[in-house]
């Protein structure tokens, strides 16, 4: 039947029906895309982050079960994820006799400034931790980019606070804000595998998995593996982290964006009256051995210069486990988990929580104040430096005690 044949009132009729019907899809795509970003943004962060999103809600829960107890919280990357158990942390106490709640609120990737980003997160969230345990991954204080401030992949992952404080240490801004911009436009689609993931994740590949942030144990450790789990080197995963981490450890670079980010959340920590302390975890033989002399005394001279202006305790703990509780040479095995743990907790956290981080000689030791002269195209250190002599007690690089200035 051609158009003339049919009677003008029908086709008008039709015209009008598939106006409405394209007008009620619009309505409902754009409905929908309004709602996913208000419920990413606010309410359901676990969509837009899963890992920050699972763990907020799980520590939001133990506070109100429990909210006489103060707050520890572990910022770090995922080797305190998997290493740092505190459900099979010995009791510690405050100098008034309460236990701390001890959470694990480390994310994959993080250096500095997503630790940065965590803190503020925390606190916009009105979750004030009392105490907080920072990890420095030496890696990444040599890459602008780390969990949060990949402007490619893990861009979805901010909200606008996020952006906001991105933008003022990141050089690509325009590209940051562009690329934050489009995601926004299209929330299901940006967001689609957390969905997922957290409705129907068998409907997802394996490889596209996110779910495992629900098998957080109930103090926010990555709930993986078996404690009969042998303890083997994992060919494929230590090629990983060589392919990851060696080449910028031989070739190391401080990066500005990391010590500024660093020193900004010591002082955030000082503004909000929140005693903390920088700690790196365990490494194994292999992953040691990928450090440049270089690199280690410029790491070295970086720390205690963080340590001493900061007046912040740094306890390197790279030492403390055999190279049998490592599956790729820096990230410890359950078992492994249990022992650092029970070793941390009474001998580090402990002092943390009741105010007596000087009295820790044998992890931390006086540092030598000669730092590379800024300038120095030789030197791995960009930071902006000073000289200067102080015998503040702060750092000891791989368990080994430095004299103090003057000491024969």
């Amino acid at each position: 039947m051609t158009s003339e044949r049919i009677p003008s009132s029908r086709r008008r009729r039709l015209i009008a029906q598939t106006r409405a019907c394209a007008l009620w899809g619009l309505g409902i795509f754009l409905t929908a895309n309004l709602g996913m970003w208000i419920a990413t943004q606010t309410f359901m962060p676990h969509l837009r982050d899963p890992e920050f999103g699972y763990k907020l809600n799980l520590l939001k829960r133990r506070m109100a079960a429990e909210p006489e107890r103060p707050l520890l919280v572990l910022l770090g990357s995922s080797r305190t994820g998997q290493g740092l158990r505190p459900g099979v942390m010995p009791d510690i106490q405050t100098p008034d006799g309460r236990t701390p709640l001890v959470f694990n609120f480390s994310q994959v990737g993080s250096g500095p400034l997503s630790e940065l980003v965590a803190l503020r997160r925390l606190l916009r969230a009105g979750i004030r931790p009392n105490w907080l345990a920072i990890e420095i991954l030496p890696a990444l204080l040599g890459k602008n980019v780390d969990a949060f401030s990949d402007t490619g992949n893990c861009i979805s992952r901010t909200n606008w606070d996020d952006l906001q404080l991105l933008c003022d240490y990141l050089p690509d801004t325009q590209n940051l804000k562009s690329r934050w911009y489009k995601t926004q436009l299209y929330p299901w689609h940006a967001h689609r595998f957390s969905f997922m993931n957290h409705y129907a994740s068998d409907w997802v590949p394996w490889r596209l998995r996110l779910d495992h942030w629900k098998s957080l144990d109930p103090w926010g450790w990555s709930d993986i593996g078996l404690d009969s789990q042998p303890l083997v080197l994992v060919p494929a995963a230590l090629e990983v982290s060589r392919m990851t981490y060696q080449e910028g450890l031989r070739h190391f670079r401080l990066s500005s964006v990391q010590d500024r980010a660093l020193r900004d959340l010591l002082a955030l920590c000082r503004q909000e009256n929140i005693p903390a302390l920088l700690y790196l975890m365990p490494e194994g033989d292999i992953f040691r051995s990928w450090y440049a002399p270089a690199t280690s005394a410029a790491l070295h001279d970086h720390l205690s210069r963080i340590s001493v202006e900061c007046r912040t305790p740094v306890v390197d703990a790279r030492l403390w486990m055999q190279d049998k509780y490592f599956g790729d040479s820096h990230h410890l095995y359950r078992k492994g988990a249990s022992l650092f743990t029970q070793r941390f907790g009474p001998e580090v956290l402990s002092r943390l929580v009741q105010g007596q981080t000087a009295a820790l000689p044998d992890l931390v030791a006086p540092v030598s104040p000669a730092y590379p002269q800024e300038g120095n195209p030789d030197s791995p250190l960009q930071a902006e430096q000073s000289s200067g002599q102080t015998n503040v007690p702060m750092l000891s690089i791989h368990g080994e005690k430095k004299r103090t200035v003057g000491e024969r």
